[in-house]
């Protein structure tokens, strides 16, 4: 992989302190080091609210993105571990509001958060809500 960068601005240098790491920041910091953008998957709220939070700052600070699952009571395309932690999830309690929770939490850090959520949930809460 060539380290060049090949934008039409030089690349970004990440985001301002206390700013939330952009996406394409965070994938221009990677292709600047020369190196693949490491991503890890963890749906909110799994295996507690608590543990969950714990393990996504640790994840923060080691790799590049943070996708965060919005569980789902249907999660047709899941495979069988990501249904059975949704499930565990939504059984110990977790609500929307415990992921809004979460993205602020990690707002100030290094990774980009992306969040991979089904439509529906998404269209009961309300797009603009969230």
């Amino acid at each position: 992989m060539n380290a060049t960068w090949r934008g039409t601005s030089p690349p970004p240098e990440g985001p301002a302190p206390g700013a939330p790491a952009r996406f394409d920041q965070v994938l221009a910091r990677a292709r600047a080091d020369n190196r693949a953008a490491l991503a890890t998957y963890l749906p909110a709220g799994y295996p507690n609210q608590a543990q969950s939070l714990r393990i996504l700052h640790r994840l923060a600070g080691v790799t590049d993105v943070i996708e965060l699952g919005w569980p789902f009571s249907e999660p047709t395309l899941d495979g069988p571990v990501i249904q059975r932690a949704g499930a565990q999830s939504l059984a110990g309690g977790f609500r929307v509001r415990h992921l809004l929770e979460i993205i602020r939490s990690l707002a100030t850090s290094p990774a980009s958060v992306l969040v991979m959520a089904y439509f529906p949930p998404l269209f009961k809460y309300g797009p603009s809500r969230a």
